[in-house]
């Protein structure tokens, strides 16, 4: 067996992500920070009671309603502005059509309701996808760059063998 024949360890998933969670319900976080880091062994995550967005994150989950003020469009747009990439996930006690349309609309990736038990599922098979789309990002290699030293002979021997081509036809290298 050859040094490269061995299969690639797993990958943890949400290994390297950053996710912030924002909610002013303690134990709303807490709860959601549990799930996801049993879910996601490899993403780091941070909770904030106040809706503030400020840091540099992969994944923002955005309850809506602060002390009666609605805030995830709000938040969602300035995210969105400032990190394109961003997974944004809003979740909302009082989701209604207006407000799931604002939300959307706002640059949210989903949306939650709270009061619909069948919603959570779901929102986490989204997040799955959205994870596995955002670390494909990542993993993909940036155009030209060689990543085997196989790779990495070939372009040499490929060079090596133009510059013997362009030296026989007169052609100055």
């Amino acid at each position: 067996m050859r040094w490269n024949d061995h299969p690639e360890p797993p990958v943890t998933r949400g290994e390297g992500l950053r996710a912030l969670l924002l909610d002013d319900d303690e134990y709303a976080l807490e709860f959601l920070r549990a799930l996801l880091t049993d879910r996601y062994p490899g993403l780091e995550v941070e909770t904030r009671l106040e809706p503030t967005s400020e840091g540099e994150h992969d994944l923002y989950f955005l309850d809506d309603d602060f002390e009666g003020v609605r805030l995830a469009g709000e938040l969602a747009r300035r995210i969105r502005k400032e990190r394109p990439g961003a997974i944004i996930l809003a979740m909302s006690a009082s989701l209604d059509a207006l407000t799931l349309k604002e939300l959307l609309a706002a640059g949210c990736n989903g949306v939650c309701d709270k009061k619909v038990s069948s919603d959570l599922p779901e929102m986490l098979r989204t997040l799955d996808r959205c994870l596995d789309e955002l670390e494909a990002q990542r993993s993909a290699r940036p155009e030209g760059m060689l990543h085997t030293f196989r790779e990495l002979f070939q372009e040499w021997n490929r060079r090596l063998e133009d510059q013997g081509q362009d030296r026989g036809s007169g052609t100055p290298s």
